[in-house]
C-alpha cells in the first residue's frame, strides 16, 4: 500500500513539475523556420490503443505519400511518434520531447482525452501547431495554435436532417433524449436547431433515464402526443437502446425510421433490432464507399500499406497531416506563425474526410457523410446516402 501511494506521490510531483518548468522549455522556440518534422501522439499500449495504433497509421501513410512525391518545398517529411499512455504526464513529456528536441512544425494527436487536451498549453505556447484527428470537444478557445479537423456534431446534425428534409420531404419528428448521457443532451440540442431551421416541427419530446419511465411509456407519449403522425424518431443515444426503442416502436404501430449521430453506426443496431431498424439515417465523418478521389485514392494506398480498410480515426490522422502540409506549401516557409496563417486561410480543402474549412477560433467546417441502414441477402450494412 505504501509502495502504491509513492508512486501515486511521484506522478502527481512529476506532472507538477512538469506544469511549473514547462515555461523554460517552450521559450526556447523561436519564429524562425523549423526542420520538415511532424510528431504524432496517442496511446499506442494499454485499452484506448486502438486509437493512437489508428492515427499513427493514418499519419504515416500521409507522410509516405507525400514523400514518394518529393516532399514539401523540396524537403521530405520526417515522422515522430510518442506513446503517451492515455495519461496525463505521458502527453506533456511526449509533446515536450516533440518540440524541444525534434522542433517539429506540428502535433497530430490521438482522438483520446489526454492526447488531445493535456499538451494543449506546451503546443500553444511554443508556437507548434497541434492538431487533434477526431475529438468531439470543441478546441478553439485553447489557442491560437490548437485545431482539430472532426465533423462538428452540430453541422453534422444540420447536414443529417437537411438530407431528411430536402431529399425525403420528412417534416414531423419525434425526439428522445438520454438524460443520463450528456453527449446526448447536447446532440439532442443540435438536432433541435437542425430542425426548427428547416421549418420542421417537433411533434414530441421525451426522455429516458433515471427519473423517467420506460421506453414503452416513452413511445405512447409520443404517439399521444403526435397523433401517431411522424415522419422520424431522432434518438441521440447508444445503439443498443436505440434498436430496443425501434422494436418498442413498432410494436406500438409507429413505423417511423430512426434517426442519429455516429453512435448509432455499430453492428449492435440490428443485431437488436433486426429488421425493425432498417432504414435508420446516421451521420459519420468518413465514408468507406465515398465517391471522391482523395477519399478513394487514400483508401487505396492505406489498403496496400496496412492490408486493411481504414476508419475515421486513420482517415481524419491522414487529412490532419495532409492538411498541415498544405499550409506549409501555401505559407512557403516551416515558420509556424505563417503556417498557422495559412492553415486559417484554406478554404474547402479536399481530403479524404471530405472538403473543410476553419471558421471562428479554428473550428472546422465541415459537411457529413450521411447513411442509411439497409438490408440485402440477409446482410445488414450502412450505406452512403448522400456527401459533399
Amino acid at each position: 500500500m505504501k509502495t502504491e501511494k509513492r508512486s501515486t506521490m511521484l506522478k502527481a510531483i512529476t506532472t507538477l513539475l512538469l506544469l511549473i518548468f514547462l515555461p523554460a522549455f517552450v521559450l526556447a522556440q523561436s519564429d524562425k523556420p523549423r526542420p520538415m518534422r511532424i510528431g504524432v501522439i496517442g496511446p499506442e499500449t494499454g485499452e484506448q490503443a486502438v486509437y493512437g495504433l489508428k492515427t499513427l497509421a493514418g499519419a504515416s501513410v500521409a507522410v509516405k505519400e507525400i514523400n514518394s512525391k518529393g516532399g514539401i518545398l523540396g524537403k521530405k517529411i520526417e515522422l515522430f511518434n510518442y506513446d503517451d499512455k492515455n495519461t496525463r504526464s505521458g502527453a506533456v513529456n511526449a509533446a515536450i520531447k516533440l518540440i524541444e528536441e525534434h522542433k517539429v512544425i506540428g502535433i497530430i494527436a490521438a482522438p483520446t482525452g489526454w492526447s488531445s487536451f493535456g499538451p494543449l498549453f506546451a503546443a500553444n505556447d511554443s508556437k507548434t501547431l497541434y492538431i487533434t484527428a477526431g475529438t468531439r470537444r470543441k478546441l478553439g478557445r485553447s489557442g491560437n495554435f490548437i485545431f482539430r479537423n472532426s465533423l462538428p456534431d452540430n453541422l453534422a446534425a444540420e447536414g443529417t436532417i437537411a438530407y431528411c428534409a430536402d431529399k425525403l420531404g420528412y417534416k414531423r419528428y419525434a425526439i428522445i433524449t438520454a438524460v443520463e448521457n450528456d453527449f446526448s443532451l447536447q446532440l439532442t440540442a443540435y438536432f433541435k436547431k437542425a430542425v426548427f431551421d428547416k421549418k420542421a416541427v417537433v411533434a414530441a419530446e421525451v426522455f429516458t433515464g433515471s427519473g423517467y419511465s420506460g421506453y414503452k411509456d416513452a413511445l405512447a407519449e409520443i404517439k399521444q402526443k403526435s397523433k401517431g403522425q411522424i415522419d422520424a424518431i431522432i434518438y441521440t443515444g447508444s445503439s443498443k437502446e436505440g434498436a430496443e426503442i425501434v422494436e418498442e416502436a413498432r410494436n406500438q404501430g409507429l413505423n417511423a425510421p430512426l434517426i442519429g449521430g455516429s453512435d448509432l453506426m455499430s453492428s449492435e443496431l440490428w443485431e437488436i433490432g433486426k429488421d425493425s431498424v432498417v432504414g435508420t439515417i446516421v451521420y459519420n465523418s468518413f465514408a468507406i464507399d465515398s465517391k471522391s478521389k482523395e477519399a478513394a485514392g487514400f483508401i487505396e494506398l492505406y489498403k496496400k500499406e496496412k492490408g486493411e480498410n481504414p476508419d475515421a480515426t486513420a482517415a481524419l490522422a491522414y487529412d490532419a497531416v495532409m492538411l498541415l502540409s498544405e499550409a506549409v506549401k501555401k505559407a512557403k516557409t516551416t515558420d509556424t506563425i505563417k503556417v498557422r496563417e495559412a492553415m486559417l486561410s484554406l478554404k474547402g480543402f479536399r481530403g479524404a474526410t471530405g472538403a473543410i474549412s476553419f471558421g471562428i477560433g479554428g473550428e472546422p467546417l465541415k459537411h457529413p457523410f450521411v447513411f442509411r441502414l439497409e438490408k440485402k441477402d440477409s446482410a445488414y450494412s450502412f450505406n452512403l446516402v448522400d456527401e459533399k
